[in-house]
């Protein structure tokens, strides 16, 4: 293998790296870069100058442990080079948890094994007052928005989050990151949250798989409250509404939900599909059926996900918002019937989860504690709102 392509400038025209410098053209180059868009492993390895046969027998040595047809823009990869120009070595990462390492052995081909990289775990926590939106102030205090959809989902039982937020409501989150030499990698668990509103307060805490309040009782309901994130209420429960369509006064069984095309509409409880399909003025609809009788309509889909006969779980995405059928804009109607009859959702009975035992009750107790004093002292540390501390976190 000769010397890197390059332009009259010296610019190198393969786009991969050369992290050794070629003092002759019978250097061997160690090669490194990234797949990059639009391209394949073999595409990009043929443009680093691998013959056919080269890629065919690594391909193959790979074959058991990673499938390079699932490579991503962003999968990194580096080439060794021993005598004669063979290919001595080849280290390929999908992310940065992941490395795998084929190594040229005495039969000519490659022995490739797997080496898992350990995160670093930290304990952040942040304590702020909204000045906008929940989602603009978590944002504003440097983490991503899955940490925002982490929380969300946590309190979705109990929070509209497009109605509760106001200015001045306070949150204070929690929450464990990984780090590979100090590049955040993801998020972990929120360990604990608080939301402090002019609608309300709420808790939540990480235990034993699950969330709970400040007493114990666990967040998990038997509904959501809404069946979309951060879907805006357009029309309400009504036995007598304007209908904007056909213009006459009719009952409104259910609620619409307006959010963007294709936002994703989820089961607001456990049940089975029922119907999966068209039904007139609904348009394209999903109806599940839950125990005690009650049944949930989704209506004005776009695309519909859940098959008649599927069993869904809670928060499970059956959907797609959309605006067929009756419709004058994207929404989701969204309607609980109790043995066939409609009933407004915001009045339905939420039945909650499985209650700690007495032992577990004593454990969670203890739990609760060591994390408020944990963000209690961080608090105190930093008055500014973005707090760290590291170290593994009480479970």
């Amino acid at each position: 293998m000769g010397a890197f392509p390059s332009d009259s400038k010296g610019n190198n025209l393969l786009g991969c790296d050369k992290s050794m410098g070629q003092k002759s053209m019978t250097v061997t180059p160690d090669i490194q870069g990234e797949i990059g868009r639009n391209n394949t492993v073999y595409g990009k390895l043929i443009s680093c100058g691998l013959s056919p046969t080269q890629i065919l027998n690594l391909t193959q040595a790979f074959e058991k442990t990673f499938d390079f047809r699932s490579a991503g823009p962003d999968d990194q990869f580096q080439i060794f080079f021993g005598a004669e120009n063979q290919l001595d070595k080849f280290i390929y990462n999908p992310d940065p948890l992941r490395e795998y390492i084929a190594k040229r052995n005495e039969t000519g081909g490659f022995t490739v094994s797997r080496q898992d990289a350990i995160p670093e775990k930290r304990v952040e926590a942040m304590d702020v007052i909204l000045n906008s939106s929940l989602c603009q102030a978590i944002l504003d205090n440097g983490e991503q928005q899955c940490l925002v959809d982490q929380f969300v989902k946590i309190f979705s039982w109990d929070i509209d989050f497009y109605l509760f937020p106001r200015k001045g409501d306070r949150i204070t989150i929690l929450y464990e990151k990984y780090f590979i030499d100090d590049t955040f990698i993801n998020y972990g668990k929120i360990l604990a949250a608080k939301y402090a509103g002019q609608n309300g307060t709420f808790s939540c805490f990480s235990f034993n798989g699950g969330y709970y309040d400040a007493q114990g009782d666990p967040l998990k309901k038997r509904f959501l409250r809404i069946p979309v994130e951060f879907g805006v209420k357009t029309s309400g429960y009504s036995i007598k509404r304007f209908h904007p369509v056909q213009k006459k006064y009719k009952p409104h069984t259910g609620i619409d939900y307006g959010a963007r095309m294709g936002t994703p509409i989820f089961a607001t409880a456990q049940g089975k599909v029922t119907y999966s399909g068209w039904k007139t003025g609904y348009g394209k609809v999903v109806i599940l059926k839950h125990s005690n009788g009650y049944q949930t309509y989704y209506a004005h889909c776009s695309k519909l996900i859940a098959k008649k006969g599927q069993f869904v779980d809670q928060g499970q995405t059956i959907a797609k918002v959309g605006m067929t059928g009756v419709a004058t804009g994207p929404h989701v109607h969204y309607e609980v019937r109790i043995k066939g009859k409609p009933v407004d959702p915001m009045t339905v009975k939420n039945f909650k989860g499985k209650p700690l035992s007495p032992k577990k009750l004593e454990q969670f107790r203890a739990t609760v504690q060591s994390r408020l004093l944990l963000v209690e002292e961080k608090n105190h540390q930093n008055s500014s709102g973005t707090l760290l501390v590291r170290g593994d976190s009480p479970e």
